[in-house]
């Protein structure tokens, strides 16, 4: 009886130990590129990581894969990990590189504009720009002629005075 016991449970031992991950390493940094000296680095993304399969140059791939994702130049505190069966290996690490340049512009304009009955305007209608007079309004429509003769009535947003 304890033998069969024992035939089962060695299988299902070597099983759960081929999934895995052994730390193969710590490293202070790791990059698959050159590093420009006069850049200034800014840490990007913290405890990030990314696996890749073991056929050719694993561990590059797995940097390079980390730092496309995060647009990074290169890894610090990079952990480097290896599954059991060796066929995968898997980097963690904090990004870093060059901030990007982004500038976020917001604008706003104030403007007094009057409306009067007869003024020509212009809205958008099933995406065409058309053109328009004013027939009339109240306190949040106005009353738009077009084309032949065709009425619509439009809030005050929707409509843009021209000098028609």
């Amino acid at each position: 009886m304890k033998t069969k016991n024992l035939l089962l449970l060695i299988p299902a031992l070597s099983m759960v130990s081929c999934g895995s991950w052994v730390r193969i390493g710590d490293l202070n940094a790791i990059s698959n590129r050159n590093l420009d000296d006069s850049k200034q680095y800014v840490l990007l993304n913290r405890e990030v990581e990314a696996e890749a399969d073991s056929d050719h140059d694993a561990l590059e791939q797995a940097v390079d894969n980390i730092t496309k994702k995060y647009e990074g130049e290169f890894l610090r505190n990079a952990k480097v990990f290896v599954k059991d069966n060796g066929k995968k290996i898997k980097v963690i690490g904090d990004v870093w590189g060059i901030r990007n340049a982004q500038v976020n512009v917001s604008t706003s304009a104030n403007a007094n504009i009057q409306l009067n009955i007869g003024d020509s305007v212009v809205f958008k209608r099933k995406g065409e720009l058309i053109d328009g007079q004013i027939l009339g309004f109240n306190s949040n429509l106005l009353i738009i002629q077009y084309g032949k003769g065709k009425k619509i009535e439009l809030k005050y947003d929707e409509v843009t005075k021209t000098n028609k």
